[in-house]
């Protein structure tokens, strides 16, 4: 009995742990944070199935399928290229009929040819028979002919101009968008009997600055003949229920595709994916961290799966627009599914290649159908069927509250998925959402924190501020006038010492050579002459204000606020300490060796001080910008870079016309000088890295013989 109890268990784990198995995703579902690091998300969507050729009972099976289209009853249309028809399934994956020859408007029996694209109103059904050069449209009921769209004609067509449309959308108005491979001029707009509208979304084209140069010694005809520089070609199309066009391009250069990653640029330059206007405008939102063009961590491979090892931005072949404003796109290079709101911020990211169910060996096409998702496989023309979870179905209620308007209630969903995934950062700003608009403003920003939400952060802030203010409207403006008549009682203060102290002392003070810094940035010429022949200044002064300068910048990286510095990582002593000391010593240094070849009557005590005088406007105007920064929002961040910038504009003249007076220079040979100082600061810097690197490998080699001896001893 007992033996028979310990076989039973034994049965019982094994089917458990199989169970388990086969229920395991094999993929992983991850976002990226603000710094481009991975973090692992639940599946919003999991494998459920993989339906061929032989689950749709076709007696001729799929072959080459190039595109899948889902109308508004969950309908599902295949482009079976190589087998020059389309097949029509309904919701429950029962085939319907399929179309591929037709009596055309001539009564003459006529056929698709390697069709690559469809799509599919209430009404009609348009086919992109691509090898023939038209659309073919059909009846949506029971796909009888109604008509055919020719080629469109247009002046704007070069001559020999190969029309072959490859994807298609219509928009409720009956216009016609197409997607050709031979077209680089953008997505053929057309009315719709075919009468040419004109081109949407034309790529900019970019040739190099060698290749415009080049052209100016061409003859009309070399550069009739080298005009090659045409915008990129879009692959694919869809359209959504406003009329907006989304398209995708997967020809755009890698390297400047990589770049625009990496800036977290929000231009459509260079973008894999865009949403067009009926202008032909690009509209999209590209307000996350990362611009919506597929996979961010593209150099170091850090990604999860099989495909991990691909390196390389993603090519993006296929759009597919989902619920609550949510839309998708494909990766060809790593079978990957990229999934963005309506703003730009990325929701999820799953897939991978290969054959086990999930996988995917080559990723074709994409389109929602209800809760599921379709991913068809062109190595095997197969369709591979993904579940909504319980996690993506939160997701989507979460948006669409948001979207319309029902921020508490979206609060609750993203509350939710918060306990789900505390790493999702478009949870957090939900929240702060819905905590905004009750008036939990201080609540509020610190969910937007969490998110770096900054836009979102300064609009709380903005309410608090404006309530703020309102309490102390009176005693504001007063505080304002008390520092300003402060600070020009010190200024007449500290000229009333300078003026005393132009009498010719033995010693002067700390306390007289500190203020002498105040004659200085208003009277440079004078100043600094008097500074080196009157002895009015002194090194102590000089580095009490560099010391005064480092301090500054310290408080510059602890006192900022978080809408001005978001990205703060903590403050590193040492590296502002170096941040100032290390140019201020290699201009004194480079200076001192310039100036001793060309004839400069300043000792090297005297660039060190004069430099040190020179450089006191950056703190006199930095810490300033710094505090006023904790009650400026965003879009008043320009007061502060304007502040900052005074200081070192007028620092750098000071440091001009130091060098000019201490050394006895004319303008144009102080100009010269200066310019070479900057070489030398390079050159130095070079030399230092170079010489570093030599000590490292020379104590590296060291190193290494003792260890090698000690083994042999």
């Amino acid at each position: 009995m007992k033996l028979l109890r310990n076989l039973l268990l034994t049965l019982l784990v094994a089917v458990f742990l199989t169970t388990s198995a086969l229920a395991a995703v094999p993929y992983s579902t991850y976002t990226y944070d603000i710094d481009g690091n991975m973090a692992l998300s639940p599946d919003a969507y999991v494998p459920d199935r993989v339906i061929n050729s032989e689950d749709l009972a076709l007696e001729i099976g799929l072959y080459g399928v190039k595109s899948i289209f889902v109308d508004s009853h969950e309908m599902v249309y295949l482009a079976d290229t190589k087998n020059n028809r389309i097949v029509v399934i309904d919701e429950n994956w029962n085939t319907q009929y399929g179309i591929s020859t037709f009596y055309n408007d001539n009564g003459v029996y006529d056929s698709l040819d390697a069709p690559e694209g469809v799509f599919v109103n209430e009404i009609e059904i348009y086919v992109a028979d691509s090898q023939n050069h038209r659309i073919v449209v059909f009846d949506r009921k029971d796909g009888s002919f109604k008509r055919i769209i020719a080629e469109p004609e247009s002046d704007v067509f070069p001559e020999g101009h190969i029309y072959t449309p490859i994807a298609l959308s219509v928009d409720t108005a009956g216009r016609i968008y197409v997607v050709s491979s031979t077209t680089t001029y953008g997505v053929i707009s057309m009315n719709a009997d075919g009468t040419f509208l004109g081109f949407l979304g034309a790529q900019k084209s970019s040739p190099s600055a060698f290749d415009i140069f080049w052209r100016n010694f061409q003859t009309k005809a070399q550069r009739a003949q080298s005009t090659q520089y045409v915008p990129t070609e879009y692959n694919n199309i869809a359209i959504d229920e406003t009329g907006f066009i989304y398209v995708t391009t997967s020809t755009i250069d890698a390297a400047s595709q990589q770049s625009a990653i990496e800036s977290k640029s929000t231009s459509a330059d260079y973008a894999p994916v865009k949403k067009l206007n009926p202008k032909g405008e690009d509209i999209m939102n590209r307000n996350g961290f990362y611009p919506p063009s597929g996979e961010v961590d593209v150099v170091t491979e850090a990604t999860v799966g099989v495909s991990s090892s691909i390196s390389g931005p993603s090519k993006i072949i296929d759009v597919a627009l989902g619920p609550a404003g949510m839309w998708s796109i494909i990766d060809e290079k790593r079978s990957k599914v990229f999934t963005y709101d309506q703003n730009g911020n990325l929701l999820y990211v799953f897939g991978d290649q290969g054959s086990q169910i999930g996988n995917i060996v080559n990723v074709q096409g994409i389109e929602y159908k209800g809760d599921e998702l379709i991913l068809l496989d062109k190595s095997n023309d197969t369709l591979t069927i993904y579940k909504r979870t319980d996690y993506g179905d939160l997701l989507v209620e979460a948006l669409q509250n948001t979207q319309d308007r029902q921020y508490d209630k979206a609060a609750e969903y993203w509350e939710k998925i918060l306990q789900r995934n505390s790493n999702f950062d478009m949870a957090y700003i939900g929240i702060g959402d819905s905590l905004y608009r009750q008036g939990k403003f201080k609540e509020s920003m610190e969910y937007y924190q969490y998110a770096y939400a900054i836009e979102e952060y300064s609009e709380s802030f903005k309410q608090i501020r404006k309530a703020w203010m309102q309490d102390w409207i009176l005693v504001v403006p007063l505080v304002i006038v008390i520092f300003f008549v402060l600070f020009g009682k010190f200024l007449g203060y500290a000229n009333k010492v300078n003026v005393a102290g132009q009498k010719m002392k033995q010693k002067r003070t700390l306390k007289e050579t500190f203020l002498y810094a105040f004659h200085i940035i208003f009277h440079p010429f004078d100043g600094f002459w008097d500074m080196k022949h009157e002895k009015r200044g002194d090194m102590r002064a000089a580095i009490v204000i560099v010391a005064f300068t480092i301090l500054g910048f310290i408080y510059k990286s602890a006192g900022t606020a978080y809408i001005h510095n978001p990205y703060s990582t903590g403050i590193s002593y040492v590296n502002e300490i170096l941040g100032v000391l290390t140019p201020y010593f290699l201009w004194c240094i480079s200076n001192w060796c310039f100036t001793t070849l060309f004839e400069g009557e300043g000792s090297m005590k005297d660039i060190f001080m004069a430099t040190g005088y020179a450089i006191l406007p950056i703190p006199l105007f930095m810490i300033p910008s710094t505090a006023i920064s904790n009650v400026l929002l965003l879009d008043e961040a320009s007061i502060i870079s304007l502040l900052n910038s005074i200081g070192l504009i007028w620092a750098g003249f000071l440091i001009f016309f130091a060098m000019s007076v201490i050394h006895d220079y004319a303008l144009g040979k102080n100009v010269i000088i200066c310019i070479a100082t900057i070489v030398g600061m390079a050159i130095i810097i070079f030399l230092a890295v170079l010489f570093s690197g030599l000590v490292t490998k020379i104590v590296s080699f060291v190193y290494n013989i003792y260890i090698e001896l000690s083994y042999r001893i």
